[in-house]
C-alpha cells in the first residue's frame, strides 16, 4: 500500500485505511513526513515524495535515501527499501505526486495498480499524466457517489465506492442512562473529528451560536468539540467554557467512550458556495459510525454534500440543508423535549443501514475488489 497518510493515525484517512486494510497482510509505504513520530516502530516504510527541489537534496537522492527529486525516481532507493515481490500496488491518494510515484513502483514491480482516490482535487481533471495512469490502472475506486459520478464523466471509468466503515464490534452504543435533562445532567451535543476554517466555517459557528443562545436562555445544553482545530484559533470567539467546550485531540481508541457520553452528534459543512463546490465530493470519516451508533445525528450543510446525499437516499439522520441558527435551535429544543422519540428512531435507522456501512458486511466486498 502506498499512501500519504499511514493507517492507524488519528485522522480521517488513517482511520479509514485501518478499517479497510487492518485484516490484510500488506507492506505500507507512506509519503508524508509529518507522520513519522506517530508510526514509529510500526515497520512502515517512509518515502518522502515529492521531496524538496533544492540542489542540496541531490546528495540524498544519489545515496538512495529519498525516492524522488524533481520528478526523477531513485532506482537505488527502490533496491534498498522495496526488495520484495508484490502482486498488487494499492494507492490511497489525494495528490497527483503520490499517484505518479505509485505508478512508477507498480511498473518496476510489474504489479497490478489499484487506485483509490480519497479526496478530490480540481488539478486531477486537467493533468494528462494523471488521466493516463487512471486509464491504465487495473481497478479504480473513490470515496463517495458524488465523486464516482463526476469521475465517470471525466475519466470514463467505472469507479467502485469505498469509504470508512463502522466498527460494529462497538456499535450500537450503550443505552442512554438518563434522558431527564437538567443543569446537573445537560443535553450534550458532540462534534468529533477535525474542524477546518476552509471547510466548516459559517456552519460550525451557527451551531455554537445556537447552543450558546439556548444555554443563556436557561436550557441545559452543551456543545463538546473533540479533535484538531485549523487554524489553532479557529472558533476562539465561540469556545466559552460555559456552553461550548474544546477538548483537543484524542486517540482513535477513545472515540467510542466519548461518543457514549453524548446524546446527539452533529456533522457541519460550510454553506459557502466555493467551499461546497469542492467539499461536496468528500464524506466525513465518522459518518458511518455516528449513523450506526443508535444516537441522533444531525447533518447541517448544503444538500449537495455527500453526507446529505447518503442520509437522504437511506432515510437516516436529521437533515438541515439551509443556514439558520433559529432552525438549529428549534431542532435542539425538539431533541431536548422529545429525546426518547428521536432515540428510538435513530436505533431503527441504525439497524437499517448497518449492512451498508459495517465492517462485518462491507470488508468482504472490499477484499473481493482487491482479489478478484
Amino acid at each position: 500500500m502506498i499512501t500519504e497518510t499511514p493507517p492507524g493515525t488519528p485522522n480521517g484517512f488513517g482511520v479509514t485505511l485501518e478499517n479497510l486494510l487492518g485484516n490484510i497482510d500488506c507492506d505500507v509505504v507512506y509519503t508524508d513526513p509529518s507522520f513519522k513520530e506517530q508510526v514509529r516502530n510500526k515497520g512502515y516504510i517512509h518515502a518522502h515524495c515529492p521531496y524538496h527541489r533544492s540542489k542540496k537534496a541531490l546528495i540524498l537522492f544519489f545515496l538512495g535515501l529519498i525516492p524522488e527529486w524533481r520528478g526523477i525516481y531513485s532506482n537505488l532507493w527502490f533496491w534498498i527499501f522495496l526488495r520484495k515481490k508484490y502482486s498488487i500496488v494499492y494507492v490511497f491518494l489525494y495528490s497527483i505526486d503520490v499517484l505518479k510515484f505509485a505508478f512508477w513502483v507498480s511498473n518496476k514491480k510489474k504489479s497490478l495498480l489499484f487506485v483509490h482516490i480519497a479526496d478530490h482535487n480540481p488539478s486531477f481533471e486537467n493533468d494528462e499524466e494523471f488521466r493516463s495512469i487512471l486509464k491504465s490502472a487495473h481497478k479504480v475506486a473513490c470515496i463517495g457517489r458524488n465523486m464516482r459520478e463526476k469521475y465517470h464523466q471525466i475519466f470514463n471509468r467505472n469507479f467502485k465506492v469505498f469509504h470508512n466503515l463502522a466498527d460494529d464490534s462497538y456499535l450500537p452504543l450503550n443505552p442512554v442512562k438518563n434522558d431527564n435533562f437538567s443543569l446537573k445532567n445537560p443535553f450534550k451535543l458532540l462534534f468529533i473529528g477535525s474542524l477546518f476554517n476552509d471547510l466548516h466555517r459559517g456552519a460550525i459557528e451557527d451551531v455554537c451560536k445556537a447552543v450558546a443562545e439556548l444555554n443563556q436562555q436557561g436550557y441545559p445544553i452543551e456543545l463538546h468539540l473533540y479533535g484538531q482545530l485549523t487554524p489553532f484559533n479557529f472558533l476562539s470567539n465561540h469556545i466559552n467554557g460555559v456552553s461550548v467546550f474544546h477538548h483537543g485531540l484524542i486517540s482513535a481508541e477513545e472515540r467510542f467512550r466519548i461518543m457514549d457520553e453524548h446524546h446527539t452528534f452533529i456533522i457541519p459543512a460550510s454553506f459557502n458556495f466555493k467551499i461546497r463546490e469542492e467539499y461536496c465530493y468528500s464524506i466525513p470519516t465518522k459518518l458511518p459510525e455516528l449513523l450506526t451508533s443508535g444516537r441522533p445525528t444531525i447533518i447541517y450543510g448544503p444538500s449537495s454534500m455527500e453526507a446529505h446525499r447518503f442520509c437522504k437516499e437511506n432515510d437516516c439522520g436529521i437533515l438541515i440543508d439551509e443556514p439558520s441558527v433559529s432552525h438549529l435551535k428549534a431542532i435542539f429544543l425538539k431533541l431536548l423535549k422529545s429525546y426518547e422519540h428521536y432515540l428510538n428512531e435513530s436505533l431503527e435507522q441504525s439497524t437499517k443501514i448497518h449492512p451498508l456501512v459495517a465492517k462485518s458486511s462491507q470488508l468482504p466486498v472490499f477484499e473481493n475488489f482487491l482479489y478478484n
